[in-house]
């Protein structure tokens, strides 16, 4: 679509561009998962709360500034083409906070949703299992009734912020007996609860971003449901969305990336393919970012219905990916040498984004499962067989 931005939409941008010049840290930030980093990260996010900026888009009664989802996209664009910190919350800020908003009471909003915004409650996502990743419909994480609470037994895996999480919103089944996406529950806990274990997962640079969480009789309330007993998927359908689709200026951050291949590309004596390949993947890289306008525009209309979200998650792993794989075949054993670890042991910048990208044609439902979605939802195709 061809985009003209309104002067008040322009207005705001100037807006919001001037405040993250002014206010942005001076300095990169250590990871969030050591002292150091977590200290920095916080002292970011209670800036951003202090401004009204922590949650732009959320309604103004939740602590937002009531945005419409084109001023969000104007944010999101801002705060990525500056590259300023990864959200320490945004498990909780893109995902969990506005699947309450949407599904939760009004006890539970209350409750929750405040410390989300100035981080005295970090969130993370329990979803993955070791057997129920790309498949997420098979989680084994039970979900029994006794009396007013629900008693977890189980695992989650892969549980990014875990290691400094204090919430966590997951999906669990409270109906053994059904199958697949039915009898499931969306539940929200403290990660504090007698019976709950975060166990860290020590990564090949030393350090732990992710963690495993284990649950043995882990009784939380049953007022910690959100939405309908056994309807949890429904309930996840809003959060997966909000995952696959236009936050977090993922298609200016695509931007960025491509840009930094064609300087590297003009930098050096590329050959005919190369140059080739660097127009396919600039035309690829601006069809991304238009197709997100399009969804946006889509979403603010009520149209959505979820394949498009599926399309632009799947286009924009494999154009990443594609764009980094480029990367490395320009810069060939320079691609080793450019950039040394830093202390921690840490890959190089290139090839820790390189497997980065890799990884994002897995998380938030792999590629096969959005085709899945695409071709039976979007298409109306048979159903892929299923055991």
């Amino acid at each position: 679509m061809d985009l003209q931005f309104t002067p008040q939409q322009q207005e705001f941008r100037a807006e919001v561009r001037a405040w993250l010049e002014a206010n942005q840290p001076t300095h990169a930030f250590q990871p969030y998962y050591t002292e150091r980093g977590l200290a920095e990260h916080l002292e970011w996010e209670r800036r951003l709360f202090a401004a009204g900026y922590a949650a732009p888009g959320w309604p103004k009664e939740a602590g937002g500034l009531g945005l419409d989802l084109w001023a969000q996209l104007i944010w999101d664009e801002e705060y990525a083409r500056l590259r300023l910190p990864e959200r320490l919350n945004k498990m909780g800020l893109i995902h969990g906070g506005p699947t309450v908003l949407v599904h939760g009471t009004e006890q539970q909003k209350r409750e929750w949703i405040p410390g989300i915004l100035d981080c005295s409650d970090i969130w993370c996502q329990g979803f993955s299992e070791p057997d129920a990743g790309s498949d997420l419909a098979a989680l084994r994480t039970t979900a029994r009734i006794e009396g007013d609470e629900l008693v977890l037994n189980g695992q989650k895996t892969w549980t990014s912020y875990g290691v400094v999480a204090t919430r966590m919103f997951a999906l669990v089944r409270t109906d053994p007996e059904a199958r697949k996406h039915r009898g499931i529950s969306f539940v929200v806990l403290d990660l504090d609860t007698p019976g709950v274990e975060v166990r860290p997962m020590r990564q090949l640079h030393g350090h732990s971003g992710f963690a495993e969480v284990f649950f043995t009789d882990a009784r939380i309330p049953l007022a910690n449901l959100v939405g309908d007993l056994d309807d949890g998927w429904r309930v996840a359908q809003t959060s997966l969305r909000l995952e696959r689709g236009t936050g977090r200026g993922q298609h200016t951050r695509l931007t960025q990336t491509f840009r930094a291949l064609a300087e590297e590309v003009g930098r050096r004596d590329a050959d005919p393919g190369a140059l080739e390949r660097l127009g396919s993947l600039s035309a690829w890289t601006f069809a991304h970012e238009q197709a997100t306008y399009a969804l946006t525009d889509t979403i603010a209309r009520g149209a959505d219905d979820g394949v498009d979200s599926s399309i632009l998650k799947v286009r924009w792993s494999e154009i990443q990916t594609a764009i980094h794989e480029e990367h490395l075949t320009v810069l060939g054993p320079d691609a080793e040498l450019l950039h040394e670890p830093d202390p921690s042991g840490a890959l190089p910048p290139l090839l820790r984004n390189y497997w980065h990208g890799r990884a994002g044609e897995i998380f938030a439902g792999s590629t096969e499962i959005q085709k899945n979605i695409i071709s039976e939802r979007g298409l109306g195709l048979p159903r892929e067989p299923r055991a």
